[in-house]
């Protein structure tokens, strides 16, 4: 009793001196502020044991009561309307909100509960934000005549206080449809409700801090290591070491293209050309099998979870390729990682083709007057990494020229130009801000982020990632017809190889059907089928259509540069930012400042591939 007694006061003067503080009451629960915030999250545990989804998520809020209820020395009852009204004297208002399982008769999945008039504002933001996360959930509101608690528990708050509207509450009941007839434990749809209520829960409590408290909500900002654990930067950096195993475009792509190339010309095109690769300097069944030894299911973060769960799929899949490459089954993999072609993409780049066959030939193929080699196109792009250095010191990184791979292309932040490549001045300051306007900002930008995946890549990351380099072409004016051609036919290409034709029947498809020179279509049908069929490929023109959309919005393009995301994973990267977890980017590209951006506005005229055509 004399230690129960002292630990109101020490609650009450953390409270009050902001200080987080976590008390175990021995054989009755748990009192948790990781952070002295303006609400309370309460689980009262029934006699029937301990709910695992409704525990664990009140363990991933900021301030969590846990605990058994029953008894005649109930003090913990007793003290939470006084920490309630202590943190409404800090912070104007205070938000209570208890969960609990519901009963038998319940209809729906979730029922929201409430009795006070102020707290139906909140109790249908919960509701959006929870059906907007799990729309295949049934949630319902109660207004009830009385304020919400458990069946046959006593009221957690005090009435003058909810009169006054002093204290806001709400109640959650939970149907167990995350269990079986025979009480098991149903862990993916447990993961759903825990999930779903968990983001819900965050965005409710940011709102709610915002509208109806004294501070301002920018002050609830988290800082990483006070919300995340110690095991979450684990599993960070264990997810972190089994992605720099290996390069995945390096071991996928050729070594030896050029040659290749002169063997097939002296075939006369009609050989399938044999490609070597590089070793795989891993065992793909031990990379999966460190991939599942993670314990990704103990996260409590549901937002941080499934951004490891997503890595860890997509890694799992890379090695399922890899495994495979150089036969047909590297393909299925790939439709898995990369994606399909859909109707709408392949008819969109016949339709590109077509407009800009259209136009007079002599106009369309009008040779460059100057070519730059490999060292040419280097020193561009070292000089534009020093531009870009003027933003943060700490921006470095490195061009290397090499005879091992084809073209160009950026592995982990790091420019790679073919010895053999050779680019038109015209197209070079568009292709140094694909490459490095894009690609490397976005890796450092991703490498200042806490995570490893915002530089590494996201899981689909690819498709926003190119519309983005691309939009970065037209926006500095090297979006040219003959560049929108080969976007258009890699689309083509790919959907050509998954009907099943061969190497030399893409090729010849490429050259006769649509014009392409006879290395263009080598390069274009190498791409696709390297490794035994990548359709990567089909990025580029679908990632800079849906960009298109995603400014004519008016959504924020700088955003898009905070590391390698896809578009559906934005309100997880707000609802991070919002938290402190994640950082703004901190490099800007050349091409969203002044004078180009002048350009973006004529992208709010149109919404159209074919304005950019050049007739």
């Amino acid at each position: 009793m004399e230690f129960k007694d002292k630990i109101l006061p020490q609650l009450l003067r953390a409270i009050k001196n902001r200080t987080p503080i976590h008390k175990q009451i021995p054989n009755r629960g748990k009192i948790i502020f990781n952070k002295i915030v303006p609400y309370l999250f309460i689980y009262r545990v029934p006699e029937s044991g301990k709910d695992r989804v409704l525990s664990e998520l009140t363990k991933s809020e900021l301030a969590s009561v846990i605990f058994l209820p029953n008894g005649d020395d109930d003090q913990i009852s007793q003290w939470i309307p006084k920490l309630t009204s202590a943190m409404a004297d800090e912070f104007g208002t205070c938000l209570l909100i208890e969960v609990w399982n519901a009963a038998v008769d319940q209809d729906t999945d979730i029922a929201i509960h409430l009795s006070q008039k102020n707290a139906l504002v909140l109790a249908e933001y919960l509701k959006k934000n929870i059906e907007t996360e799990a729309p295949e959930l049934l949630i319902e509101l109660k207004k009830e005549t009385k304020l919400p608690r458990p069946p046959r528990l006593p009221l957690l708050v005090n009435t003058e206080d909810t009169k006054s509207n002093i204290v806001l509450s709400l109640g959650i009941s939970v149907r167990k449809t995350y269990e079986d007839i025979n009480g098991v434990h149903l862990p993916l749809l447990a993961r759903v409700f825990r999930e779903s209520l968990a983001k819900g829960l965050s965005r409710l409590f940011f709102e709610f801090v915002r509208l109806y408290t004294t501070a301002k909500a920018t002050e609830f900002k988290m800082k990483g290591q006070e919300k995340l654990y110690t095991e979450i930067y684990e599993i960070d950096r264990a997810l972190a070491k089994e992605s720099q195993k290996f390069d995945f475009l390096l071991l996928t792509t050729p070594t030896n293209s050029h040659d290749a190339w002169l063997q097939f010309k002296k075939d006369r095109f009609r050989k399938t050309p044999i490609f070597h690769y590089r070793p795989i300097p891993i065992d793909p069944d031990i990379v999966k099998r460190n991939l599942y030894n993670l314990r990704i299911e103990d996260i409590y973060d549901p937002t941080i979870a499934y951004l490891f769960r997503d890595k860890r799929r997509e890694l799992d899949d890379m090695m399922t390729m890899l495994a495979s490459r150089g036969t047909s089954d590297f393909k299925y993999g790939s439709l898995m990682v990369f994606g399909n072609v859909d109707e709408q993409l392949y008819d969109l780049a016949k339709a590109v083709l077509t407009a800009i066959d259209s136009i007079a030939q002599p106009d369309r193929q009008k040779p460059e007057e100057e070519y730059l080699d490999a060292k040419a196109f280097a020193q561009l792009a070292e000089e534009e990494i020093s531009f870009l250095q003027q933003q943060s010191p700490t921006f470095k990184t490195s061009v290397r020229v090499r005879d091992d791979i084809a073209g160009v292309m950026v592995n982990h932040g790091v420019l790679n130009i073919s010895k053999q490549y050779k680019i038109s001045k015209r197209r070079a300051l568009a292709l140094i801000q694909h490459e490095v306007g894009t690609h490397i900002i976005t890796y450092f930008n991703g490498k200042e982020q806490p995570f490893s995946f915002f530089r590494l890549g996201v899981p689909g990351y690819e498709q926003l990632q190119e519309g983005l380099a691309v939009l970065a072409e037209y926006l500095v004016g090297g979006l040219t017809n003959e560049r929108l051609r080969i976007l258009a036919g890699r689309v083509i290409a790919v959907q050509h190889m998954l009907l099943g034709h061969s190497f030399v029947e893409t090729f010849d498809m490429l050259h006769e059907e649509y014009g392409f020179s006879m290395n263009t279509s080598f390069t274009m049908t190498m791409r696709v089928y390297r490794s035994g069929g990548l359709t990567k490929d089909t990025a580029y023109l679908q990632g800079f259509k849906e960009l298109i959309q995603y400014i004519q919005e008016g959504k924020d393009l700088n955003l898009l540069t905070i590391g390698k995301i896809r578009e559906d994973y934005l309100p997880i990267v707000h609802d991070l930012i919002q938290r402190g977890v994640l950082r703004p980017p901190r490099i800007k590209p050349r091409y969203l400042s002044e004078p180009y951006t002048e350009k973006l506005k004529d992208l709010n005229q149109f919404a159209s591939i074919f304005k950019m055509i050049n007739y």
